[in-house]
């Protein structure tokens, strides 16, 4: 247990180091890479990600690899104890939610490396964006984007009126020429169908734009696309792990007797 609690603080200590150093200008870049291709990626560009971060990493992999050995010996110690006594219902509980936990870990693991991800994905009114598999993206109709100041990369701009139910896009999905799929997508509501998900990252200005000059053009989006075939069932086994927690919970909760 006290092992358990020292990888434990040393992971929180880990994830609050990383947040410091998103934090640095110099290493952003860095991190914005990591987000924005998969795990191999990441090794086929290594002069993009600077020392600290390849760091950073590289620890945070040797303490998940601490804390899944660890979980794995305790899981059997369960385990053994089990067979033992079978009337420790509080520790068959336990053994669902460390086994739970460790295909949660593993699923997310695994979303580094299976699928697919295209960060900056730049389409207009009627293009086709081309996927592996046989899919394609083909932008549809794009609703909003109209005001100038959405285009601004930096600098601080007067608030304007942006209602996300007007500005989206329509896009299809198809599949070795047959559409499979078509729906919209706004800010914060991607499209999502079986495990591809497209999301709205933001309007692009049409080519004829000119010092807020529209001249009846459409703009342009730029989505990002992914693909993470465990995505599902980290969703479905993690609720049930945050479950059997509160159920164990439950079971073993001591309460003070009143004083007479």
């Amino acid at each position: 247990m006290q092992l358990t609690i020292g990888i434990l603080s040393l992971l929180i200590f880990w994830f609050a180091w990383g947040i410091f150093l998103v934090e640095s200008t110099s290493l952003r870049d860095g991190f914005n890479f990591m987000n924005s291709v998969l795990a191999l990626g990441w090794f086929s560009h290594p002069q993009r990600l600077p020392f600290l971060v390849k760091f950073w990493f590289i620890g945070l992999c040797n303490v998940m690899a601490v804390l899944g050995v660890n979980l794995i010996f305790c899981s059997w110690t369960r385990f053994l104890r089990l067979v033992r006594d079978r009337h420790a219902t509080s520790r068959m509980v336990m053994l669902i939610i460390h086994t739970v936990f460790g295909f949660v870990a593993l699923g997310h693991f695994g979303s580094f490396f299976l699928g697919y991800r295209y960060e900056n994905v730049h389409v207009g009114e009627g293009q086709t964006f081309e996927l592996p598999e046989g899919y394609a993206i083909t932008v549809k109709a794009i609703h909003g984007g109209v005001n100038p100041v959405m285009y601004a990369s930096g600098g601080k701009h007067a608030p304007v009126a942006f209602d996300p139910k007007m500005n989206f896009c329509e896009v299809a999905l198809t599949r070795n020429g047959i559409q499979v799929a078509e729906g919209s997508v706004f800010f914060l509501r991607p499209f999502v169908y079986q495990d591809i998900q497209i999301t709205l990252k933001r309007f692009t200005p049409p080519r004829e734009y000119t010092r807020g000059n529209m001249r009846g053009s459409k703009p342009g989006v730029r989505l990002i696309v992914s693909r993470n075939p465990v995505k599902l069932l980290v969703f479905v086994l993690f609720p049930v792990m945050l479950a059997g927690i509160g159920i164990y919970l439950a079971m073993t909760w001591r309460t003070r007797p009143a004083d007479e």
